[in-house]
């Protein structure tokens, strides 16, 4: 943008919005961080934080996704190994065996790290999986990111550099002079900015629209449960029909699940208990596994699925970043951003992120 020191607000502490600051302060801009709850408490504490390429629909999507997997390999040397990751690999099938298997063909062919995987293999990865599928998909190269710890880890870092991290203050709306947005207002007062990022999550589309902006996002319910247990059960994601699934340590397990209806035997409750199920028939030595706790986690999901990242349309300084699954492409998403920001380049990985596609 041509500033020295250009001062750069971020609306939303969650994992995107930590990433963003974390690079924007490496550059040297002057960064506030403003939340209006506390930092990584919304959709980033409700993750199931799979970071994966699989999930991603198109081929130019899955290639943002892939190579964000590598951005967090390269976060993970800047932080001398300090990061809460862990590269256990993806087994994953669908409810055929023909899906399963032209999607492994479709993302290989596009040169990712997927192979088909048949008993013998789905054994030697998943040792515990009780009934194993005739044919799997397995990539070594995917794997999880504890996202609330990661989240503070990233604002540590940027604070430590020179970034202001403004918890419990909610912004009311954006301040537009012009075409330019120029800043943020909260509880009445104006907090003045070159650029404002909104990483807001659920809370971004109606931000934005206080200037006129549309980012057309729908949250998206997820349940969310974790149990307990003692001891390895389960060593890579894994992906089926019925449930998501991974170890986060050895007294904690963690499964999401799509969130159905309101109705009572599709509450979270019930949903959890299904799951429970899920996973004491699914893994050898499980039965003792126990609920802890569930929680609904709402998604910012935009309408078509893509990110919507990039400068509004028909304005200047104002830079939106809202996604589905921002957890996988929040190391992405936070060095590409300080690019186009600072040195007003787009980053062509982004094309089909942009902003302008909801225009009529």
């Amino acid at each position: 943008m041509g500033l020295e020191n250009p001062k750069i607000i971020i609306v939303g502490a969650g994992i995107v919005g930590a990433s963003i600051a974390y690079h924007l302060t490496r550059r040297g801009a002057a960064v506030t961080v403003i939340d209006g709850g506390e930092a990584a408490e919304g959709a980033t504490a409700r993750s199931f934080a799979w970071i994966n390429a699989w999930s991603g629909a198109s081929e130019p999507y899955a290639r943002l996704r892939h190579h964000s997997l590598q951005e967090y390999r390269r976060l993970q040397h800047e932080f001398n190994g300090t990061l809460p990751l862990k590269w256990c690999g993806t087994l994953v099938w669908k409810s055929g065996p023909e899906e399963t298997e032209q999607r492994a063909r479709d993302q290989a062919a596009a040169g990712y790290d997927v192979r088909l995987v048949g008993p013998d293999e789905i054994a030697r990865i998943e040792p515990n999986l009780r009934n194993p599928p005739a044919t799997a998909a397995y990539a070594p190269g995917e794997g999880c990111a504890e996202p609330e710890e990661t989240t503070r880890m990233l604002l540590q870092a940027a604070q430590e550099a020179g970034a202001a991290l403004m918890h419990s203050t909610p912004v009311d709306d954006l301040v537009l002079k012009g075409n330019r947005i120029t800043g943020v207002r909260t509880a009445g007062t104006i907090i003045g900015a070159d650029t404002v990022v909104v990483a807001a999550g659920t809370g971004a589309n109606a931000l934005a629209a206080t200037v006129g902006v549309d980012a057309p996002m729908e949250p998206s319910p997820a349940v969310l449960a974790h149990f307990r247990w003692s001891g390895p059960l389960i060593r890579a994601v894994v992906i089926n029909p019925a449930l998501e699934v991974r170890q986060i340590t050895q007294d904690v397990i963690v499964a999401a699940a799509n969130y159905i209806d309101d109705s009572e035997e599709n509450s979270p409750e019930a949903v959890a208990v299904r799951m429970l199920s899920q996973i004491r028939a699914g893994f050898a030595g499980a039965d003792m596994v126990q609920l802890d706790n569930v929680q609904v986690g709402w998604r910012p999901m935009p309408a078509d699925g893509l990110p919507i990242v990039g400068f509004a349309p028909k304005m200047s300084g104002l830079y939106l970043s809202v996604m589905h699954s921002g957890i996988t492409l929040a190391p992405a998403i936070g060095r590409f951003a300080a690019v186009e920001i600072l040195d007003e380049v787009e980053v062509r990985m982004l094309d089909i992120c942009r902003p302008q596609r909801f225009l009529s």
